[in-house]
C-alpha cells in the first residue's frame, strides 16, 4: 500500500514545474506574494534547465514591482502572461513551456499553469499530460 507523502518547496533554488500524476507524492509551495497561501498538486518535480537563479530573479522582480507590489494573489493577466512566456523564452526553452491562457484566473505568484510540449516530455516514460505548474520560491 502506497502512503502519501508532501515535500514543502519554500526552500526551492530555482523555478521547477509539478507534473500532475498519480505518485503519492504532493508538492507544496508558499505562493501569491504576500498573501502566503500554500497550494498544492500532486505528481513529480522537473527542475528548469538553463539560467535557474537569474529567472527566478526576473520572475520576482516582476511581481514584487510597480505592477502588483508583492500582491499577486488571485490571478494574473495577459500582460503578465506576456512577460512570464519572455522570460522563459530568454531562460530556459520557450518552445516547450508556455502559460495556460486558458486558466489565468488560477494563476498566482509562484503558482502559474502552464503547458509543456516537445522533448521536455521526454524526461518521463508516459507523462500521461501535457499541463503543469510552474513554481518558485515566493517573495514573501
Amino acid at each position: 500500500m502506497q502512503t502519501e507523502t508532501t515535500i514543502l518547496l519554500y526552500e526551492l533554488a530555482g523555478p521547477a514545474l509539478i507534473v500532475p500524476f498519480k505518485t503519492g507524492v504532493w508538492y507544496r509551495n508558499q505562493t501569491g506574494g504576500h498573501s502566503c497561501y500554500q497550494m498544492e498538486l500532486e505528481g513529480y518535480l522537473v527542475p528548469i534547465a538553463g539560467d535557474r537563479i537569474e529567472l527566478v530573479e526576473r520572475l520576482t522582480a516582476h511581481f514584487t514591482g510597480p505592477k502588483w507590489g508583492g500582491w499577486c494573489s488571485h490571478r494574473i493577466d495577459e500582460e503578465t502572461a506576456d512577460e512570464i512566456d519572455r522570460l522563459l523564452a530568454e531562460f530556459a526553452r520557450r518552445d516547450e513551456i508556455s502559460v495556460d491562457r486558458d486558466k489565468l484566473a488560477e494563476c498566482c505568484e509562484s503558482w502559474i499553469h502552464v503547458r509543456i510540449q516537445g522533448p521536455l516530455l521526454s524526461l518521463v516514460e508516459n507523462p500521461g499530460t501535457t499541463t503543469a505548474i510552474l513554481t518558485w520560491p515566493n517573495s514573501d
